[in-house]
């Protein structure tokens, strides 16, 4: 298994710290409706370092003062409790499954003002499960708590988790790993939310010099 660092033990000076600034800034740019907080990261595929880049944009912004949460929705390859040093026995599709309370899925960090919602066990009907009306009420509960709500989603290409959860955010963010995915690959996740009529904000290139 690969080893996962614990987000909260790195230094963002020890990264490009400059280029997770930026994506806040430019998110807040595109954005800038007080309403318009639910921000989705995806990518093509696995391994192009969309959780990681979800993680320290959620950091950037806890950082900055505004009062963030992090929520995993990738069923298949969960890394955010990992990332976090969380237990995932109990999540995200535990609350929409009605099986714990709304308080119980968010959980706070040793950082000031970003909670984390673990993606929870692995679920059959997971898809059916994001566009339920828990989901719905999940997501109105959290509008009214965080300044920001970060979307970690399972691969575009994977199946349809993403691009049914790509129709109730307010912008979506394509992470490409640099030298790595296919051209065709990322022009066919583009076309994916094009066709959930998502709300495109960029891309975001990880991994450059």
């Amino acid at each position: 298994m690969e080893k996962t660092n614990h987000i909260e033990n790195l230094n963002l000076d020890t990264i490009n710290t400059k280029a997770f600034y930026k994506l806040k800034a430019n998110i807040q740019f595109l954005c800038p409706d007080e309403e318009s907080k639910v921000i989705m990261i995806s990518s093509a595929e696995k391994g192009e370092g969309r959780s990681t880049t979800a993680a320290y944009l959620s950091l950037v912004l806890a950082q900055s003062g505004k009062k963030t949460v992090l929520v995993d929705c990738d069923q298949r390859n969960s890394q955010i409790h990992n990332m976090f040093n969380l237990s995932n026995d109990k999540g995200l599709v535990n609350f929409l499954s009605g099986d714990i309370k709304f308080e119980v899925a968010v959980r706070t960090t040793k950082q000031k003002c970003l909670s984390i919602v673990t993606s929870g066990p692995t679920s059959l009907n997971y898809a059916q499960l994001l566009v339920s009306e828990n989901f719905k009420k999940f997501l109105s509960a959290l509008k009214k708590d965080f300044d920001y709500i970060i979307m970690d989603t399972s691969p575009l290409t994977s199946g349809v988790d993403a691009q049914a959860l790509s129709k109730d955010v307010d912008g979506c963010v394509l992470v490409v790993k640099h030298g790595d995915t296919e051209r065709k690959t990322a022009i066919k996740a583009k076309e994916i939310l094009n066709k959930a009529n998502a709300n495109i904000i960029g891309v975001f290139i990880n991994q450059t010099k």
